[in-house]
């Protein structure tokens, strides 16, 4: 007689998922917001090579850490992005494909780009402090290579391609709220035209979708954590109440303040 033998159950990845969710956001916001009175960021990265110098040497106690911990957030959206491939369970197809090449692809870029801060500055900074002419040199190019190709042209079209795909998978694989969905579908293309910065479009038109589309990126985040930790891994997600909605649309409205003011 043959004994079956019962292999343990493998655990949920959705508890493990909002946890990232909510440490992504609130690393990557509150970095920023470091970022602002320490380095005059994100005007800064226009500025010449010398100022940029002058503005990381006299406040990179501040700087330097602040770098380090967005570098840390190109790890948390690749974690992301494979515990959501792992969210949508056995149902995930072509579209659950794309959101983990997408995902890790965009982490991956976000990382380079951060982490240039946190080793290759220091140093350039150092070099240009000892008459190093062509430190200031080298510094321009790898911010327009490392900072704007790699950092922000192509990680915000990897990461609006894997907001895209995520919320197709979703909605494909999952009863999650619908218009949770089409609301991550609708902020997609924002991500897409915040590259376009790097070929030439105006700021004029970019600066309103960095205002006020990071703050409702952040809710979109905050709201799948929400939702996969009220799951507890099982079957059925549960609809977002209207106390949640609310709290959402302030949050958003709260970080979108400092643009009205």
């Amino acid at each position: 007689m043959t004994q079956t033998v019962q292999l343990p159950a493998v655990p949920s990845p959705d508890r493990a998922a909002a946890v990232f969710l909510i440490l992504h956001i609130v690393a990557m916001f509150g970095a920023f917001m470091m970022l602002g009175p320490a380095f005059d960021f994100p005007e800064v990265l226009r500025y010449p090579s010398a100022d940029r110098f002058a503005l990381f040497a006299a406040n990179q106690s501040v700087i330097r850490p602040t770098y380090w911990v967005l570098t840390m957030t190109g790890v948390t959206q690749i974690l992301i992005s494979v515990l959501l491939f792992h969210v949508a369970g056995s149902r995930r197809g072509a579209f659950a494909t794309l959101a983990l090449t997408f995902g890790t692809l965009a982490g991956l870029c976000q990382a380079l780009g951060f982490g240039r801060w946190v080793i290759l500055i220091p140093y350039l900074v150092e070099q240009a402090g000892l008459g190093q002419a062509g430190a200031g040199l080298l510094e321009g190019a790898f911010n327009h290579y490392s900072g704007m190709l790699v950092g922000e042209h192509l990680a915000n079209i990897f990461w609006g391609i894997w907001l895209a795909s995520m919320n197709v998978t979703l909605l494909r694989t999952t009863d999650i709220s619908r218009g949770f969905c089409w609301f991550g579908l609708v902020m997609s293309p924002v991500l897409i035209l915040l590259a376009g910065e790097q070929i030439g479009i105006s700021g004029d038109i970019l600066d309103p979708l960095v205002d006020f589309g990071f703050p409702l990126l952040a809710v979109w985040h905050l709201l799948l954590a929400v939702q996969l930790l009220q799951r507890r891994g099982g079957a059925h997600f549960q609809p977002l109440g209207r106390g949640w909605t609310v709290a959402s649309a302030a949050l958003a409205a709260g970080m979108a303040a400092p643009a009205l003011l």
